[in-house]
């Protein structure tokens, strides 16, 4: 005999608006007519007066990064007051974005906070991503069951989408790598097939690549150490990036003067150069020798290994991810290096392990019904490339002007085919190129800016935003003060206004940056 249940009391936490449809739609479902109907916000419902002939339903997202929207921000807590949960019998369905590091986080901190409480779930926990909809049709299934007399099809359901990241990985198998210019250094489109994995992004947002360290870097460190166990210990450490808190420990250790004297804080320019291109067998080889400390220490300073971040070159495809990078390669101390990431993806190797997160601050909105300027020198063309694609899969096209730069048109001019077919289809209205290398001075694209200065100043007018992605130490200054410029010139602006003016455009979120 099913268990007399009086009345389902629904308890929904909403940001966007996602979490509260759903309510909406279980509200009309014909098997739970029978019941009495209860519905709150979470932050207005009062777990005391809950009684066992009540079963709650908790229908929420995670905002941002697992935080609670704002209409359940005082939940958890009230679960932790209240005196005692023993008899309440609950289920959750969460929603949350893979793209996310805490995906769902929000519902699970629920979940465990009722648990701790003694309260008593009668369904297991949905954790549902973006596409939840084949979610939430089996969860009413089973949850008719269960109020039917089978407390089975509670307790054995099943539906919790794999968050990925850098302890759970995916292994993406790599479909194209195609070179896209003709000199050195390199650059390279890479795709990656993701069918299956459940992995969601959108254009803006950012790809981490987990690649092994270098089979002939950890050889050098096993000879440096005359250990053939330093392989197995530091083969998934961080070789390449040094921190300073593992400098530290070296210094520490070996009391070498040297490495004391880089470390301090005025000293922190020649520690960066210094460290420019350097890796740990660098550091050991100048300031240690093979006694001073045994493989097992360093192996304990030394972080686990960094995943690279990578702008996605694709907008919003479930079989397949794309990304764009350069080579790098050189010889240094007698030694030929490539990077870390790079190096392993421009080899052979046939997958890659990946894991996406989401970049709300260069994101392009839905519909946007204001002009784009899109800003990227080499390889920050990828996210530039992605929006784009957006712009053509939702067939709208705001006015929009490309503003891209590299070496030389003639070998670097990444992805001119794909750019030319959005020109000729109106997706681009415009398109400003800056080789620095073609003429008898340097040229860039905070010149091509200026040169058109009145055109951008006229799309600024019109409310444009700005999409800028490149080298942070070469663009974001050289940008700053082309904008400030055309403010001068094509705006009239004192030169104190012309500061604030641009500031005022990332503090009105209208110049979204992605530097590196």
């Amino acid at each position: 005999m099913p268990e007399t249940i009086d009345r389902i009391v629904i308890g929904y936490g909403s940001e966007s608006g996602n979490a509260r449809g759903l309510v909406q739609r279980l509200l009309h479902l014909p098997f739970l007519q029978p019941f009495e109907l209860a519905v709150q916000d979470l932050n207005a419902l009062m777990l005391d007066t809950l009684t066992p002939k009540d079963r709650l339903i908790i229908v929420s997202s995670s905002f941002g990064d697992g935080d609670p929207p704002a209409n359940a921000e005082c939940f958890i807590e009230r679960i932790a007051n209240t005196p005692t949960l023993r008899n309440l019998s609950y289920a959750i369905f969460g929603l949350g974005d893979t793209a996310y590091p805490t995906f769902c986080g929000f519902t699970k901190a629920v979940d465990a906070a009722l648990l701790a409480g003694n309260a008593v779930p009668f369904m297991n926990r949905v954790d549902a991503d973006s596409d939840f909809e084949a979610f939430f049709e089996t969860w009413c299934t089973a949850f008719h069951a269960v109020l039917q007399g089978n407390p089975r099809a509670g307790t054995t359901l099943r539906l919790q989408v794999k968050a990925y990241g850098e302890h759970a990985a995916y292994p993406a198998r790599v479909i194209a790598r195609t070179q896209l210019n003709q000199s050195p250094p390199f650059a390279f489109h890479l795709r990656l097939d993701i069918e299956g994995s459940g992995i969601k992004y959108r254009a803006g947002d950012n790809l981490y690549v987990l690649a092994p360290n270098e089979p002939d870097l950890l050889s050098h460190l096993v000879q440096w150490f005359d250990n053939t166990d330093v392989e197995a210990l530091l083969e998934n450490r961080e070789l390449r990036q040094v921190s300073k808190s593992t400098l530290r420990e070296i210094a520490r250790t070996t009391q070498n003067e040297d490495l004391k004297g880089l470390l301090k804080v005025s000293q922190r320019k020649a520690l960066e150069e210094y460290l420019y291109g350097k890796d740990i067998l660098d550091i050991l080889t100048d300031f240690c020798d093979p006694h001073s400390f045994t493989p097992q220490d360093l192996a304990q300073w030394l972080p686990q290994l960094l995943p690279r971040a990578y702008s996605i070159a694709s907008h919003d495809n479930t079989t397949y991810v794309d990304v764009c990078f350069r080579e790098i390669n050189y010889s240094l101390s007698g030694r030929q290096r490539k990077g870390a990431a790079t190096g392993f993806l421009t080899s052979q190797n046939p997958t890659v392990k990946i894991f996406a997160r989401s970049n709300p601050r260069f994101h392009l909105p839905k519909g946007v019904d204001h002009p784009l300027v899109l800003i990227g020198t080499g390889t920050g063309i990828a996210p530039l490339i992605a929006l784009l694609e957006q712009l053509g899969q939702e067939n709208h096209t705001p006015q929009t002007c490309l503003v891209f730069g590299d070496r030389r048109r003639a070998s670097d001019f990444l992805y001119k085919p794909k750019i030319d077919l959005w020109k000729e289809k109106g997706i681009l209205n415009k398109v400003l190129t800056a080789f620095s290398r073609d003429g008898e001075s340097r040229y860039y694209v905070q010149d091509a800016i200026v040169e058109h200065g009145a055109y951008i100043w006229g799309l600024l007018e019109a409310g444009a935003h700005l999409y800028l992605c490149g080298n942070k130490s070469n663009l974001e200054r050289s940008i700053n003060q082309a904008l400030a410029t055309i403010a001068i010139i094509f705006g009239h602006l004192t030169e104190e206004a012309a500061g604030l003016f641009v500031e005022d455009l990332e503090a009105d979120n209208r110049l979204h940056k992605e530097l590196y």
